[in-house]
């Protein structure tokens, strides 16, 4: 349920007109302000007038930016190709109130200019302007801390479908259960930042791996982005934990995938191949609890683990590639 959108309830009017009936969201309550830890460098630059930094809200720009990451942004750069922009708020935001912009990455080829989202979840795209665009997002610095209201928008679409569904919401809306928290703890090292009162709030958060996975190339000191989920499909760097309590990590592959018959899923980690279903994929045999988003190195974004194939068992993971990080982003 915490990965639903509840969008409104379809009523039929005496005429026979079909219609939905959207939910009315009150405006949230106005967030805590507490200090921003600023780098140096950071100020110096604030200083000289050539940046700002603001907070943002929501996760229209995730895995690149979490809620509540602060951005630094230049008035004066000119946008890139795959920049991340902020264009100016025209009003205020239906629900969170006076804003000062929107945060979108930047497309500009073929003489044509447009804006989107990292989140595949907002998938519209628009034309842009070069004078709409306020600013060029050159720096993220990862929040310090969760914001209590960072779901209330999921909040409340749970609770307005609860309501037209007449289900009792359960106390804990808006944070993942304890067994959930501590299955991840098994094999993340989750920092006091990302918890609300020592509870996981829903969504992405920040963490480090307990110990090092070498055929992952994933190191103690990686920052992780990782989203909780019982969903993953062949392909992305699951976790995975049986009945036993087994938790394994590794790039979700199958026999056979393009075949007729494909056959079982599977992990490969430093010592050995490890089945996660049976019955030529019919039955699992471990669930997924987590899929990893992004990977940090000491400022650097590095590219998740890939794969040469995915045919068969014979598959072998590529080298880790380092790309720089120019940008980064939030909701509209």
């Amino acid at each position: 349920m915490s990965d639903c959108e509840y969008l409104g309830t379809l009523e039929r009017d005496p005429d026979g007109t079909v219609r939905i009936r959207r939910p009315h969201i009150p405006p949230a309550p106005a967030r805590t302000r507490r200090p921003i830890q600023i780098p140096l460098s950071v100020e110096r630059q604030i200083d000289r007038g050539n940046v700002y930094v603001t907070t943002v809200i929501g996760d229209s720009m995730q895995p690149t930016i979490l809620d509540n990451d602060v951005v630094v942004v230049s008035p004066s750069r000119s946008p890139r190709h795959r920049d991340i922009v902020v264009i100016r708020a025209n009003a205020p935001h239906p629900v969170y109130g006076p804003i000062d912009g929107y945060v979108w990455r930047y497309y500009a080829r073929a003489g044509e200019r447009s804006l989107g989202k990292d989140n595949p979840h907002h998938r519209d795209r628009q034309p842009v302007l070069r004078e709409e665009i306020v600013g060029v997002v050159t720096r993220i610095l990862p929040r310090a801390y969760r914001d209590e209201h960072e779901n209330y928008l999921r909040i409340q679409q749970h609770r307005a479908l609860s309501q037209a569904c007449n289900l009792k919401d359960p106390p804990d809306l808006g944070f993942y259960r304890e067994s959930d928290l501590r299955e991840l703890r098994a094999i993340f090292q989750i920092p006091a930042a990302e918890l609300v009162h020592g509870r996981l709030p829903w969504g992405l958060f920040r963490a480090t791996a307990i110990t090092d996975h070498p055929h992952l190339s994933i190191t103690t000191q990686d920052v992780l982005t990782v989203e909780p989920t019982i969903e993953s499909c062949t392909g992305q760097l699951v976790v995975k934990r049986n009945d036993d309590g087994e938790t394994i990590l590794g790039i979700l592959q199958r026999d056979g995938l393009r075949s007729r018959h494909p056959g079982e899923f599977f992990i490969e980690t430093a010592e050995r191949r490890i089945n996660v279903s049976r019955d030529d994929g019919r039955y699992p045999l471990y669930r997924a609890i987590a899929v990893i988003k992004r990977i940090q190195r000491r400022g650097v974004v590095i590219r998740l683990p890939q794969w040469t194939g995915s045919l068969t068992a014979e598959a072998r993971p590529q080298a880790a590639k380092t790309t720089r990080v120019h940008s980064i982003g939030g909701r509209r």
